[in-house]
């Protein structure tokens, strides 16, 4: 009887102790590639902006958030779907970030970043941005 009591406090000790060992040591990750190709692009197209957050979301896509003088842009970054797999589609999350991203983005039609586009548009970082003033245009490279 004594073996018995024994060997069941044993087993629940080792149960906690694997709960606890599973809590509290961090679960290994491999290095994400796609999120240095998704913080080159952020870095081209939007010079200056505070990148606050870029998540790994659904099917390769990544959740993004940026700031300037206090105005976020929140949009999903979605490499593929249709699309050479280096190229974007861009899903915005409200109407602010719709309308800066149209005006970055590569298609006249679709919220699109290519990988290599004829002429990477920017839009730095300024208070004017941010006010989201209709004179603030885009700065295109020479």
């Amino acid at each position: 009887m004594q073996t018995t009591r024994i060997g069941r406090l044993a087993a629940w000790l080792a149960l906690v102790a694997a709960f606890a060992t599973a809590l509290w040591i961090p679960i290994p990750t491999v290095a994400d590639s796609g999120r240095s190709v998704v913080m080159r692009d952020l870095e081209m197209r939007l010079p200056g902006w505070r990148v606050e957050r870029v998540e790994p979301s659904w099917e390769g896509a990544y959740s993004i958030v940026t700031s300037c003088a206090g105005r976020r842009l929140g949009f999903q970054y979605v490499p593929g779907h249709g699309l050479p797999s280096t190229d974007v589609w861009l899903q915005p999350s409200n109407d602010y970030t719709r309308e800066q991203l149209d005006r970055l983005s590569d298609h006249s039609r679709y919220l699109i970043w290519y990988d290599d586009p004829v002429l990477a548009i920017t839009l730095p970082c300024s208070p004017q941005v941010a006010q989201g003033e209709a004179e603030t245009r885009p700065v295109i490279p020479d």
